[in-house]
């Protein structure tokens, strides 16, 4: 489950850079405010990997914990684009037609591999 929660957690990172990524500039250059919400998406989505890449080197006992934290980052995750930060008005921009979906899915993705690995890692106890 380690390496899953790493590829998982390294495809949301990198998917965040790439393309799920929030709305371009604007031609003046400034952002809109989906842009701020790709940035606080970035950071969550590196600190699960940088916790799934904890969660392979720690011992059995401190896993469940390091499953809690990845749970709730990507509850984190999920609240963040459209209900925390704005983003943009029209359903068909790129933030809300991609980045905000993408997001979910990757974060109950994630949220679901943590899950089981604490089931049974409570099983094998």
């Amino acid at each position: 489950m380690d390496i899953v929660l790493i590829v998982l957690s390294a495809a949301f990172l990198i998917g965040l850079f790439t393309f799920l990524g929030a709305c371009g500039a604007k031609d003046d250059g400034s952002w809109m405010t989906c842009h701020w919400a790709g940035q606080a998406l970035k950071g969550v989505a590196a600190m699960c990997l940088l916790l799934s890449l904890v969660h392979l080197v720690i011992g059995k006992p401190a896993k469940q914990g390091a499953d809690l934290g990845l749970i709730a980052l990507c509850i984190l995750a999920v609240w963040i684009p459209g209900h925390l930060i704005g983003l943009c008005m029209m359903d068909t921009m790129r933030c809300r037609a991609v980045m905000q979906p993408g997001c979910l899915i990757f974060a109950a993705l994630i949220a679901i591999a943590a899950l089981i690995d604490m089931l049974f890692a409570r099983k094998s106890d």
